[in-house]
């Protein structure tokens, strides 16, 4: 168990008494992941007879602000069993936690399994969460948004995952978002989603809405979340619409290699210039093999694809290959985005061929190694482009 703490003896007194009252039959290692506490937890009076009597592991990072990412991650370095069970410094175990939670893990060493977090006074799970776990069947149905489910507070993984995944991103600080963001990470990387209802942990506090009298000052620290998370996280719901990022959710290659026929396609007037518009109202970075056209020679979005670093038009970046988006599209003939929200439907989490070559991949598609689908353009929300192109036409909506 992997618990970070900040200068609050009594609470992980009673967070360690849970933990002992856990009637799990396997051995568990304690660890008290201190985000710079003053005294730290294993020199503090209160704490010393506990932790020495329970063989608690400590440590302890310098006081940088609120760390608890990584916090969790210098609490992991020092974990020896196959499972990592989270729970932060005010969240108390109900004694079957792990005995409900850890079952899942040994079944399958990519499930991240979430517990029920019973909050405030009444105890009761917030009605977001309950809301959740009724229209995902606990998450047996979870798709690609049900990342915002995975809480931190109490949540279990194998440690062999958490290690492939590198860990909570280190780089979050303030209050909040880390689970998120490393949920997001795992589903990408196949994660199975596990809410496991016999697995209930207590936090006497109120949920987050709850917990501020200040209306303002909760949106101004959800608002930080949001913002911190829509650099890290490129599914739409967590980005404005038309912001640009350093990494796209979709990445779309234009062909190295044209046969004759599709070479013929794109040398036509227009096509080229007419699919990068197409595809330019989705998040996305569009890479291509040669010069980019002069109309979007200014545009941060269009890129120079080669095998040669340097520097492009407009002083635009040679790219070698398309970054980490989530999802890539390489296209064989012109093809142009036609309804986005089609294309979403159709490809998300899965792996897709065009009859003309194109093909659509996804991280999670790779990394569960789905089998390809076929599917046909028009059902992928995406239409043929055929030339020539005449752009003040197309531009203007002619």
């Amino acid at each position: 168990m992997i618990i970070p703490y900040y200068n609050a003896p009594d609470q992980l007194l009673r967070v360690l008494t849970a933990v002992v009252n856990q009637d799990y039959p396997g051995p568990v290692q304690i660890i008290i992941a201190d985000d710079g506490s003053t005294p730290p937890a294993h020199e503090d009076p209160q704490l010393q007879p506990t932790l020495h009597r329970l063989g608690a592991t400590v440590v302890w990072q310098p006081d940088q602000g609120f760390r608890a990412a990584a916090a969790r991650n210098l609490g992991a370095t020092r974990a020896t069993g196959e499972v990592l069970a989270f729970f932060d410094g005010d969240t108390c175990p109900e004694p079957g936690f792990l005995r409900a939670a850890v079952p899942h893990i040994t079944a399958n060493p990519r499930a991240l399994v979430v517990g029920s977090r019973l909050t405030g006074p009444s105890a009761e799970e917030p009605e977001w969460l309950r809301h959740a776990w009724h229209h995902t069947d606990h998450l047996r149905a979870a798709d690609d948004t049900s990342w915002r489910f995975i809480i931190s507070a109490a949540m279990v993984c194998s440690r062999s995952f958490f290690t492939f995944l590198s860990g909570f991103d280190a780089t979050l600080v303030r209050y909040g978002g880390e689970d998120w963001e490393f949920a997001w990470r795992a589903w990408n990387h196949g994660a199975q989603f596990v809410h496991e209802p016999a697995a209930i942990a207590i936090h006497p506090q109120d949920d987050f809405g709850q917990r501020f009298g200040d209306p303002d000052e909760t949106i101004r620290r959800k608002n930080f979340e949001t913002t911190a998370l829509a650099t890290r996280i490129t599914h739409p719901m967590c980005r404005p619409q038309f912001g640009l990022f350093e990494v796209a959710d979709i990445g779309v290659v234009l062909p190295k290699e044209k046969t004759p026929t599709t070479a013929t396609a794109w040398q036509r007037p227009g096509v080229s210039e007419a699919v990068i518009a197409s595809w330019l109202q989705a998040d996305v970075q569009v890479y291509m093999d040669g010069e980019v056209p002069a109309l979007f020679a200014a545009d941060p979005r269009v890129r120079q694809l080669d095998g040669h670093e340097g520097q492009g038009r407009a002083g635009k970046k040679r790219a070698t290959e398309a970054p980490d988006s989530r999802i890539q599209v390489r296209l064989a003939e012109p093809l142009a985005l036609e309804n986005l929200e089609t294309f979403y439907a159709a490809v998300t989490d899965r792996m897709v061929q065009l009859p003309d070559g194109s093909d659509i991949t996804t991280a999670r598609g790779v990394a569960l190694e789905l089998a390809v689908q076929h599917t046909t353009p028009e059902q992928a929300g995406l239409r043929p482009v055929g030339g020539p192109q005449q752009l003040e036409r197309l531009f203007a909506g002619w």
